[in-house]
């Protein structure tokens, strides 16, 4: 009895909802429930690999996929946050199109990888001979996703997130059991290598299941033009972002060596949950929201605030959690050798903090179709980081690197992002402010207690790792909780009741 009354109350809660509300609300549980899942098997696995190989060829591995994301990133043509972005329900129409345009841009970035791959690895970039056929090897990557069904769009844009739980599980299951075979098999680099292409292919048998769209090599280019109009933005977009989210492992590997670039992109890994988990979340349910409520201020303006205060709720804590703990984290998980990680775990955190709220104004600029706005942006950050990269690396090596990505995103993006977010949808900085105040406060208690009792010293390993967990979230909880009875601040009140709406 007790069974089915559990099942009966998940697929209430699961089950996608008639009205938007609820649909957003189930959607936000789907994407959390994908994105946690998801990282945390990545995540698992990469440490499992990074343990057997060490820095060095991890290094080697960071560096491939950088420039594989870099060509995908600046190749993006914006057509799926186009059609996204649309209001009418039905964009069949486009997606031939779309289709055509995203497979010839996966054969391009294939081709440029593959032939490319011997002067990366060349003494005269970064003097990494392993890098030709790791790259050769993941160009296959480019080839699957651009061979995907184009219909995965109505995915996001119809929040049917339950199928993209399964579209994205699907990979990551692949790649963890190819990844642990292989590793267990080779201990070299080709674990990752494997595990990548394995779920692509995965995840190309995939998406022809979970949407029954049929694509054609079919090419207009009255709708290309169209489509391009709106994601010439996003492309200008990815082309400054991948400048400001890759470029610094790139320049970190090339000026420092593969195994300081081993360190700098672990250490992201491990200390941008924030970002990559709430952002992603955010992202995903926000945009295709927002994009049907573009023309109601009052709703626009409320769903912004709501956005503001629920990624604030979630991402501060965590972010404060994975500094206070990263000494912990790499001592139980890790090996010696990997110590060096730690201080830019701590300040790569901050970042995936300041990252996570940028979430919440990006998805709002699309929406209301001002993504140009995001483009500036970047742009401007680029234009910092490319000025004070080098002098910072030269002086304080990969921690000096780190300083400069999560400042300028403290002194300049975030800020800016907010300031005109606000304006658009005619909202208060007051209220904007009091939505932040209340998690950092809470968080800086929290991730005191945290540090203070690594420092006595109650206890080590994962026995330590999982009390600074356990004590963490009860801090932060009882504080937030002492907030919400002595201020309108009302986050818990505001997160019990979006699930109520779902499960009643």
């Amino acid at each position: 009895m007790a069974l089915r009354t559990l099942s009966n109350l998940l697929r209430r809660i699961l089950a996608p909802g008639e009205s938007l509300s609820e649909r957003v609300v189930t959607s936000g549980i789907w994407v959390a429930l994908t994105n946690i899942i998801d990282r945390v098997l990545q995540l698992v696995i990469v440490l499992f690999v990074a343990r057997i190989i060490g820095p060095d060829d991890y290094g080697v591995m960071a560096i491939a996929l950088v420039v594989m994301r870099g060509l995908t990133q600046l190749s993006r043509l914006g057509v799926d946050a186009a059609l996204i972005q649309r209001e009418e329900k039905n964009v069949d129409a486009y997606l031939d199109t779309a289709w055509v345009m995203q497979n010839a841009r996966g054969v391009v970035v294939a081709i440029i990888l593959f032939m490319a791959a011997p002067f990366i690895a060349s003494p005269t970039v970064y003097d990494q001979p392993q890098l030709t056929p790791v790259l050769r090897v993941l160009a296959l990557s480019p080839l699957l996703s651009g061979l995907q069904n184009p219909g995965l769009l109505y995915l996001k844009k119809d929040l049917r997130f339950d199928k993209q739980f399964f579209y994205t599980l699907s990979g990551t299951v692949f790649y963890v059991l190819v990844a642990v075979v292989v590793a267990l098999v080779t201990q070299s680099v080709w674990a990752l290598v494997f595990g990548v292409v394995a779920s692509d292919f995965v995840r190309l048998v995939a998406s022809y299941f979970v949407d029954s769209y049929r694509p054609r090599p079919r090419f207009d280019f009255d709708r290309a033009r169209e489509l391009f109009g709106y994601g010439k933005w996003i492309f200008a977009s990815g082309v400054v972002l991948f400048l400001i989210m890759e470029a610094d492992d790139l320049f970190v590997g090339w000026y420092l060596g593969a195994a300081v670039v081993g360190f700098y992109q672990l250490g992201y890994r491990v200390s941008n949950a924030p970002a990559t988990e709430v952002t992603q979340t955010i992202s995903s349910v926000v945009f295709p929201t927002y994009a049907k409520i573009q023309n109601s201020n009052s709703q626009l303006r409320d769903g912004f605030f709501k956005t503001v205060q629920l990624t604030t709720f979630v991402s501060v804590p965590v972010a404060v959690g994975i500094a206070a703990i990263a000494p912990t984290f790499v001592e139980t998980f890790l090996t010696e050798e990997w110590q060096p990680m730690v201080p830019l775990i701590q300040i790569l955190a901050a970042w995936g903090l300041l990252r996570s709220f940028g979430a919440t104004t990006g998805p709002l600029f699309q929406a209301v179709d001002r993504p140009e706005i995001a483009t500036k942006i970047q742009f401007g950050k680029f234009i910092i980081i490319a000025a004070l990269i080098y002098p910072a690396t030269a002086r304080y090596g990969a921690v000096g690197t780190a300083l400069v990505i999560m400042g300028n995103s403290l002194v300049f993006s975030e800020p800016v992002s907010a300031y005109l977010a606000v304006r658009i949808v005619n909202g208060s900085y007051t209220k904007l402010l009091s939505l932040i105040v209340y998690p950092l406060l809470a968080s800086a208690i929290m991730g005191i207690t945290i540090v203070v009792i690594h420092a006595v010293g109650i206890a080590t390993g994962i026995l330590e790792f999982g009390l600074l967990i356990v004590v963490g979230i009860i801090v932060y909880v009882l504080c937030i909780a002492v907030a919400e009875a002595v201020s309108s601040y009302d986050s818990i009140r505001l997160t019990h009741n979006m699930l109520n709406s779902v499960v009643s």
